[in-house]
Order: C-alpha cells, then structure tokens, then sequence
C-alpha cells in the first residue's frame, strides 16, 4: 500500500553542479543520467550490477559508474554542489545512501527530480500511464511530435531506438514521460506519477500489477482516482472509454476528459481496423464520423491498435495536423523489447518481448500470431518480474500462453523468501497447459532451453521470448547457435 500523500520535498541545492545516482544501471535511472548529461550536468553513479544495454548506455553517455554500495563512492564529491538521486531499488538499510544523508547529501528520489529540474518549467507535461502499453504510447507520441518540427523532450521506461535510450533533452516546452505507478523511493512511498503534475494525461489501461507494492485491484484504482483529482480543472485527459476501470477513475477528474475507443465509445473511435502480416491499417474518426488521421503501421496486435489510436487523440490535443500524425507514426523506428525482431537464422525468426503480465503476453502471442498466420509459434517465458513471480496469477499465465503452439517455461532466476502459498507454482502452470492439450515443459536454466530450441525448431518458427528483463541473453544465445550451425 501506498502513503496517502507524497511528502514534502526537502530543501534542496537549485543550482547543483553534478548529480550522483544510487541504482544508475536500473532503466529509469540510466535515463536519468542521460538527461541529465545533455542538460551539462556531471553525473556519477552505483550500482550492483552493470549490464547491457544500460551499460553501454551509460557508458557512451561519460556517466562515471561505480560498483556495489559503498560509502567511499560519495568521497571526493560536495554536498553544497552534489545532488544524490536515491533510486527505488535501494532500502532504507543501503550503505551508500545511508553515509550521503549522514554527510549532509541532498537526497531526492528520481520523480522529485524530474518534476523540479525538467517538468516544473514545462508549459506542457505529457504523462502517459496505464498498466499496459506506456512505453509504446510514450514513444510513439515523441515520434508525432518530432515529425511536426517540436522535438519534445523524453522521458521513457525503454530504449527508444530513435534515441538510442529512453531519454531525450529537447524543447522544454513540451515533456513526455511515462508515468508509472510504481512506488517513488523507500523515504516517499508513493507513485512516481503523483509527482509530475500533468496537463495532458492518457490512461490507457487498468489492471492489477505490482503485487509487491498493492494488495488488489481497488488500492491501484484509488491510486489513479488522486492522480486524475489534482489535476485541476484546466488539464486535458485523454482516456480508453472500452476500460470499465479507467471509465470509473475519471469520474473523479474536474478537468475536460476525451475518450477513444475501439467498440465506437469514445470521442475518438478507431475504425476500419484490419490487422495484417505486415502490421496494422485503421481510421481514427471523430465522434461524427469525421476523419481524423488514416494510420498504416508496421505495428501490429490489437493492443497497439489502442497505442496508436492514443498517440494520435494526443497529438491533436497538441495542435498537431493529420499528416503529421500519419507521417510520425508511419516513421516510427520503435522501442527495443517490443516484438523486436532480433534475427532469423536457418529460418528461424526470433523476437524479444517485454511481456510479463498475463494479459500482455496474450495480446503479444496474437499479434506475433496475426504477424505469422501460419507459422509454429515458441512461447518461451520467465515468471521474473514481482507480479509473475507470484500466485496472483496462477490461473491466468496457462490462458495467456495457449495460443502459442509450443510453451517452455523456466525457473526463476533467483529464491524468493515469499511464503511458498504467494508463489507461484511453475509446474502446475505446465501441468494445466499440458491438460489443454498443448505441449508445455519446464525447462529451469537458459542454456539448456536455449540448446533445446537449437535442436527442436525447424524453418519456419517463430521464437518468441517474453520476459520483464534480460532473460539470461537467451535470444541472442540462440541466434548464436544458429548461427554457429550454418
């Protein structure tokens, strides 16, 4: 459960010289960093581990790293000109961040800062949330606005290929960002969008996520009701009108609300929508019937339907033309880890997904499905993240996966000290698949699943590997193989 309220932000250096991050290697604090680079300021950082590509990132960026928590990281910088971001990975326990309050660090969290140094002075605050599809949204609105000549600046929980990260230092006037309801830092437990005051807000979807931080569906759905209530009378949201949850979360706004829809609900209705092997071709109509933007996109599944339906009511709320719109997402380049492509090999065709909650891996599977029709689908999974992890969702993970042809699951990557009731149980997910009718197996270590695949899969499959992370390199570890065998 969340506080009530986030806290009063400390006083804090207004002219820092340099800022130094606990957690950079995390997505949302190496983008940080970025930003914080292209705006002059020098940046450092920890972390316990270093790893593709935030590495790189990081690392291409002049971000000085250093690893492990360690006091004497702090050695060497100022408090009177030294800001030190506490990411939401470290505990209240962490040495590092213990030993800067000690010597006199200001210590804010990643949202305090991008709301006071960046979105403070924004005329336009862009916040993109929802339990599925912020990242695409997100990045998909930065595409429009590029292509109208605006180059907003960015702030995204991927790495948009148009950027090489998932942050942008553009015209600060205009500020995207993707706003998540994860919580904000160990000394402010809040979500990181209670912090960012939009003016522009899309709410594309509501489901239960974050079991680690929320007990059930109605904490996540009090959590939004605030967000949309201290948005003010003069703020703009923009909403999916098929969602019952966020239906009922904008009852409690003040301020204009504009629907899309895809069932004919909305202020804004996609029409027309025909998915394709080659993406994804729809309208978006206005509540008469009136054309707003034709949309060919090499996108595809029903969910970016609704991505792309959003980026677009969004960009003409921001006085952005049709062909305009068209032209941005018809150039859109993408987001890694969205049914990225990462190879074919003897004939095998491997993607890489972000997928982890049951209702993203069903809507991935069909569009991978509506992209190869005819091809035998590999849905390969790693319960990873904090949701999928646990039990919450032990019935939904065998629905989700059955529209693969082939399921291979594996064990997590590390021992959890959860109850054995809250976890969730892998072989009874296999065992229900198998009781299906489809043919599902554990296979616990990534290398071994990668030898299987290596040794089962004939030209013509499609691998497709879901997980909230890295999993283990084990796409590029099977386009590897591959490789090796032609």
């Amino acid at each position: 459960m969340t506080a009530p309220e986030k806290r009063d932000c400390p006083e804090f250096i207004t002219n820092p010289r340099r800022f130094h991050l606990l957690g950079c290697c995390g997505t949302g604090m190496g983008a940080l960093g970025v930003l914080l680079c292209q705006s002059g300021y020098e940046v450092s950082g920890s972390d316990i581990g270093f790893y593709p590509p935030m590495s790189d990132i990081l690392a291409r960026s002049g971000i000085k790293t250093m690893e492990g928590w360690k006091p004497e990281h702090l050695d060497g910088l100022d408090p009177k000109d030294t800001i030190v971001v506490v990411g939401n990975f470290c505990r209240r326990t962490n040495e590092e961040c213990i030993a800067a309050m000690e010597r006199g660090f200001s210590c804010i969290s990643l949202p305090e800062t991008l709301y006071h140094f960046y979105l403070k002075s924004s005329a336009h605050r862009i916040v993109i949330s929802g339990t599925h599809g912020k990242t695409t949204t997100s990045s998909l609105t930065a595409s429009i606005l590029d292509h109208a000549g605006i180059d907003p600046s960015v702030f995204i929980g991927g790495e948009v290929l148009a950027y090489g990260c998932g942050a942008h230092r553009g015209n600060q006037d205009y500020f995207i960002i993707e706003g998540d309801e994860y919580d904000t830092a160990w000394f402010d437990k809040v979500p990181k969008f209670w912090h960012y005051a939009p003016n522009l807000l899309c709410i594309n979807n509501i489901e239960f996520d974050h079991a680690d931080i929320y007990k059930d569906l109605e904490e996540i759905i009090g959590v939004f009701e605030k967000l949309v209530r201290d948005m003010g009378p003069k703020g703009v949201i923009c909403y999916n009108a098929d969602d019952d949850n966020v239906c009922r979360v904008v009852k409690s706004a003040s301020c204009e609300c504009i629907g899309f829809s895809l069932n004919g609900k909305g202020s804004y209705n996609a029409q027309n929508i025909v998915m394709h092997d080659g993406g994804v071709s729809l309208d978006v109509v206005d509540k008469t019937g009136n054309l707003l933007v034709h949309i060919d996109s090499p996108m595809t599944g029903r969910h970016n339907a609704y991505n792309l339906t959003a980026s677009s009511v969004l960009a003409h709320q921001l006085g952005v033309s049709a062909d305009k719109i068209a032209l941005g997402l018809a150039e859109y380049r993408g987001v890694k880890k969205r049914q990225e492509l990462i190879g074919i090999v003897k004939g095998v065709t491997i993607y890489d997904d972000f997928a982890h909650h049951p209702t993203a891996v069903r809507e991935t599977v069909r569009a991978i499905r509506a992209r190869h029709p005819h091809n035998r689908i590999w849905g390969i999974f790693e319960m990873k993240s904090n949701t999928s992890r646990r039990a919450v969702f032990q019935h939904e993970y065998p629905v989700a996966l059955a529209e693969c042809d082939e399921i291979i699951l594996s064990a997590p990557y590390k021992k959890d000290d959860l109850p054995p009731e809250q976890l969730i149980n892998i072989p009874k997910v296999v065992e229900d698949l198998n009781a299906m009718g489809k043919h599902a197996q554990l296979i616990p270590e990534v290398d071994d699943i990668v030898s299987y695949l290596a040794s089962h899969c004939k030209t013509g499959d499609i691998v497709l590997g879901m997980s909230g992370s890295a999993f283990g390199g084990l796409h590029r570890k099977l386009k590897a193989v591959l490789e090796s065998e032609e």
